[in-house]
């Protein structure tokens, strides 16, 4: 992973330009509901490929305990299931919701950062890059 570190950097804070994009677009057009919806779906889709990765670690981390292995393909799931439901709450209180998804995602991934010894500059990437995407979601709020 190291080789594509500043790939993997690149795509990830690219990855907030429709956050900041949406947060812009709420107060410079006059559809500012359209665009805090637009938000929360793609916050939605931001929390489903968090839990994602976990797969992926789960499937090519070849020296890992069959307990831990199966914790990561169940909880791989569990953030699109909840991203989803999140959608079907009413837009004045999905945000609350996905804030805390956010930080549950990030609070596994930091517990097995601990257990799995994933790459430092993902893990600093992880933190800066949650922050940065809840941050812009509480600017859509404002509104």
């Amino acid at each position: 992973m190291g080789s594509h570190s500043k790939l993997i950097q690149y795509l990830g804070y690219g990855g907030l330009i429709p956050f900041y994009g949406c947060a812009f677009l709420v107060y410079w057009l006059n559809q500012p509901e359209f665009w805090v919806y637009a938000i929360h779906v793609y916050a939605s889709m931001i929390i489903s490929f968090l839990g994602a990765l976990s797969w992926g670690f789960a499937l090519s981390i070849k020296d890992m305990p069959s307990y831990q292995r199966t914790v990561l393909f169940y909880w791989g799931v569990t953030p699109a299931v909840l991203g989803w439901v999140c959608l079907l709450l009413p837009q004045f209180i999905r945000v609350g919701p996905l804030l805390m998804l956010f930080v549950l995602t990030l609070a596994v991934d930091m517990y097995f950062q601990r257990q799995l010894d994933f790459p430092i500059f993902w893990v600093k990437m992880r933190l800066r890059l949650t922050f940065a995407g809840i941050f812009a979601l509480i600017l859509t709020e404002l509104v």
